[in-house]
């Protein structure tokens, strides 16, 4: 599945030169393209049961970064139907 970060990477450096952007929003789409990688450094993670061993590569936390963000609005959205229902 492609994602935001996806099309940061690979067409960022072109847009960066052809458009100009805020300090602001500079710094959101760098944190977008890092999301995830190595360049945020990780952890390993080790299964209990099987002993698998998988690294997981740390989050951007940015608040406009839809992989980051998606399940805290998932969140939000369905406190606000519970809401709703009462």
């Amino acid at each position: 599945m492609l994602e935001v970060a996806d099309i940061f990477r690979a067409q960022g450096p072109v847009w960066r030169r052809t458009v100009s952007l805020s300090l602001g929003q500079l710094k959101v789409m760098s944190a977008i393209e890092q999301c995830r990688t190595a360049a945020l450094g990780g952890h390993v993670l080790r299964c209990s049961g099987c002993a698998k061993i998988e690294v997981a590569f740390n989050s951007c936390r940015n608040r406009h970064c839809t992989k980051c963000q998606a399940s805290a609005a998932r969140r939000w959205l369905d406190a606000r139907q519970a809401d709703r229902k009462r």
